[in-house]
């Protein structure tokens, strides 16, 4: 049985649940395995243990801060060039006393993100710590209602979520869930699903047929 994620949730309930301990040591392990203290100690001699493990913490502290990014955000963010989605913004925006009701076909969206976190002694890098995040949402039945070419609000449908953080292509985590996406689930103020040049620009005139 796939378990599920609470919304808002972000990417590190996703991977971890609500355990920010278990975080936390799972990350300062990675960098401890990944020999973050040892590239430090190459360019700083006489880096004693001690100090060691208190960078392999500040760096898990650094990548930690990567996996608080949304998972509605992140998959809203797939559906901006969503052709069903940006045409009904573009109509509700010629009439923006008007509301659309779009469903979505079964389909997939990723998310990948490579950040990176460098390792720097006295301002000269003696190393580079490389991520991959990688988020992935399995849609099925979802109902996207559309305002004033803002997408307002998600109803129904199912969403699988798959979420996977590599260091140095190492897998440290990796997640399987379900979000929970009760009856109807507000997007805050909406999110623009035409770009700022689009949206900006004049609807055009509607004409009837004689």
């Amino acid at each position: 049985m796939t378990d599920t994620v609470p919304l808002p949730a972000s990417v590190r309930e996703l991977l971890f649940g609500g355990d920010g301990e278990a975080a936390a040591e799972t990350l300062v392990d990675a960098a401890h395995e990944h020999e973050v203290a040892a590239m430090l100690g190459r360019g700083a001699r006489g880096l004693t243990d001690d100090a060691g493990r208190t960078v392999e913490r500040e760096v898990a502290s650094m990548v930690d801060g990567f996996l608080s990014l949304d998972l509605v955000d992140l998959l809203v963010a797939g559906w901006i060039k969503h052709g069903a989605l940006v045409a009904a913004a573009r109509r509700t925006r010629a009439a923006p006393d008007t509301e659309e009701v779009v469903a979505l076909a079964t389909h997939r969206v990723t998310s990948t993100h490579r950040p990176c976190v460098d390792l720097t002694v006295d301002g000269v890098r003696v190393g580079t710590l490389e991520l991959r995040l990688t988020v992935a949402f399995e849609v099925e039945g979802m109902l996207a209602v559309v305002r004033r070419a803002r997408l307002e609000s998600l109803r129904c449908g199912t969403c699988t979520t798959t979420g996977t953080l590599a260091m140095r292509e190492a897998v440290v985590a990796s997640r399987r869930c379900g979000l929970d996406l009760p009856g109807a689930v507000r997007l805050r103020s909406g999110i623009a699903l035409l770009p700022t040049t689009d949206r900006d620009a004049p609807a055009a005139p509607r004409t009837d047929p004689a």
